[in-house]
């Protein structure tokens, strides 16, 4: 069975039959609280675009401050960096519940590699476990920013097989939360026969995902894709793609575990129910 665990995106509406346990909860060096009704899975820094890091709160970490290249941060920049984000972390939740997930985003590839990474990364875990027992991590692979002079480690199913061997051999819990459509982007894909392949590629490296990603894209007045917005229907324009692409999403996920999932969609409510309908056309369930 397909199943997966639905995490509510910002103020989205979904059906009332969906359960809602966890929210999305924005955790970025520009936030200084987070709130929220349900239980919080923190959305940390994600390393798009320029951050104004002016807030009292970063400026008790030297560090993350200090590791900025053109006002983007540049994560996992060595272990004191590490340390003071597991701290910064706290700050933001105080004396609150702890979080049910933390979502972290890969460094970019001038500084640091993926070995590199869960060297650093590790000293993190271990902190935060510390302190929050149960929290599940997650990793999400990136793909697009306007950093200047490297990528994000994170972005190829190749670079997820290289983290997988890593966080094993470390003996790690982190596991990845798989952002279909930046996969999509990082190979350019465009065909069916793409779409179905990189899930296949995907499937033996399932027991590593925790989380899955899925957003659509819009056509703008100009012909441009518009990312977040959209659904299915939008982002692959023929409903016989769509529909394989469905299948193999389910096989993909086919093992009776339950996963997080995050539906991006910064468009209408429409859209992110319009998604929710495909998936469970399909037999995948929400639990």
């Amino acid at each position: 069975m397909t199943s997966f665990e639905m995490i509510k995106y910002h103020g989205k509406e979904y059906p009332d039959d969906v359960p809602l346990r966890i929210e999305e909860i924005a955790a970025h060096f520009d936030i200084t609280s987070v709130g929220g009704r349900l239980e919080r899975s923190l959305h940390t820094e994600y390393s798009y675009g320029k951050r104004k890091f002016n807030s009292a709160l970063i400026a008790k970490f030297p560090e993350i401050l200090a590791a900025q290249k053109d006002g983007v941060p540049q994560l996992w920049k060595n272990e004191s960096w590490a340390l003071q984000f597991a701290d910064f972390i706290f700050e933001l939740v105080g004396s609150g519940p702890a979080p049910k997930v933390i979502e972290i985003h890969p460094p970019f590839n001038d500084y640091t590699d993926l070995t590199g990474f869960v060297r650093i990364y590790s000293s993190f875990e271990a902190k935060i476990k510390e302190r929050f027992p149960e929290v599940e991590l997650l990793i999400e692979n990136r793909c697009g920013s306007v950093y200047h002079g490297g990528k994000f480690v994170l972005s190829k199913v190749k670079d997820f097989a290289t983290l997988c061997d890593e966080i094993a051999n470390a003996g790690l819990t982190l596991k990845i939360a798989y952002d279909v459509p930046q996969i999509y982007t990082a190979y350019n894909a465009k065909t069916e026969e793409k779409y179905i392949a990189l899930l296949e590629e995907t499937k033996p490296l399932r027991e590593f995902i925790g989380g899955v990603h899925l957003w659509g894209k819009s056509i703008s007045s100009t012909g441009r894709k518009v990312a977040h917005c959209g659904d299915l229907n939008s982002y692959f324009g023929d409903p016989g793609i769509k529909e394989h692409f469905l299948q193999a999403f389910k096989d993909c996920f086919d093992d009776g575990i339950a996963r997080k999932m995050v539906l991006e969609v910064n468009s209408g409510n429409n859209d992110l129910q319009s998604i929710v309908a495909d998936l469970r056309s399909v037999g995948i369930c929400f639990v």
